[in-house]
């Protein structure tokens, strides 16, 4: 089978990828500095699925650091009779191949997982790769802070055991998954999509857009609306009445004031909250 390149798989349809979700616990904060990887979960995606997992502890050949011991609390003990890298290598390698690799604050994870097959000798990764944490503060603006806990909260997602390798995996899978029926919902369909820095305008602009022609029209509204203040993802049928900016500094917030017929009373909705929409 002819392998694709980056420009076909760029250009595809977002549904139509196999998605690779990693996390790696490590030694220490950099590979350059020698810290290894103790930890790795894998998740693959297929059409917003769960087709394959993969996790095991990794005997990192090398002591754990303190700092790094009070974020994982991954002991030497837990790793005594844990395989080193090049016993996982095969599987995690074929569960890479023709995968889009996705990863919450990627740089960090990709870096160790590549530093690990370099060591045993296996080519560099060349996979196209996707920074989950890029997105989020992309197409959830306003949190702040985007650690990955407080994002799965925001949105509602149960955080189990933090900074384990395939808890934080499945975390950042269903994270993705949100985030691409996100951009879908708005005419961000394409793999090149995930790697847009300008979502936050172009979410808005679409919305914007949908809600003027509704205004104009004197039309309902339905929509699916992020609640900031229970994390509670609900759809309503709204009457619009009108939008507004408010300034608070440099950050500016469109809100839209409506008929809530599911509360049955006026209310604000902030448009960066609102996840999908359509005029009924």
């Amino acid at each position: 089978m002819k392998t694709r390149t980056s420009k076909q798989i760029l250009s595809q349809h977002i549904d139509e990828s196999d998605y690779l979700v990693i996390d790696v616990e490590t030694t220490g904060l950099s590979p350059d500095s020698g810290d290894r990887v103790c930890e790795i979960g894998a998740v693959k995606l297929r059409g917003g699925a769960v087709v394959e997992t993969f996790s095991s502890l990794i005997d990192p050949q090398r002591p754990i650091s303190a700092g790094a011991y009070a974020v994982n609390r991954i002991s030497p003990q837990m790793l005594m009779n844990a395989p080193i890298f090049s016993t996982v290598a095969e599987k995690l390698w074929e569960m890479m191949k023709d995968s889009i690799i996705v990863a919450y604050n990627a740089p960090f994870d990709v870096s160790f997982i590549t530093n690990e097959f370099r060591l045993i000798g296996y080519p560099t990764i060349k996979n196209i790769i996707v920074d989950a944490l890029v997105i989020a503060r992309q197409v959830l603006p306003g949190l702040g802070k985007y650690p990955q806990e407080n994002v799965a909260r925001f949105v509602g997602i149960p955080f189990p055991i933090k900074h384990r390798a395939m808890e934080d995996t499945m975390v950042t899978a269903q994270l993705f998954c949100i985030f691409t029926s996100i951009l879908k919902a708005h005419d961000c369909t394409t793999v090149a999509d995930l790697h847009r820095r300008d979502l936050t305008h172009v979410l808005h602009d679409k919305r914007k857009t949908i809600v003027d022609t509704a205004l104009a029209e004197r039309q309902n509204l339905w929509i699916k609306y992020l609640s900031p203040t229970n994390a509670e993802i609900t759809d309503r049928i709204i009457t619009p009445k009108e939008c507004f900016t408010d300034q608070i500094g440099k950050d500016r917030t469109t809100y839209l004031v409506a008929h809530c017929h599911t509360a049955n009373a006026e209310r604000n909705f902030r448009l960066d909250r609102i996840l999908d929409l359509r005029v009924v």
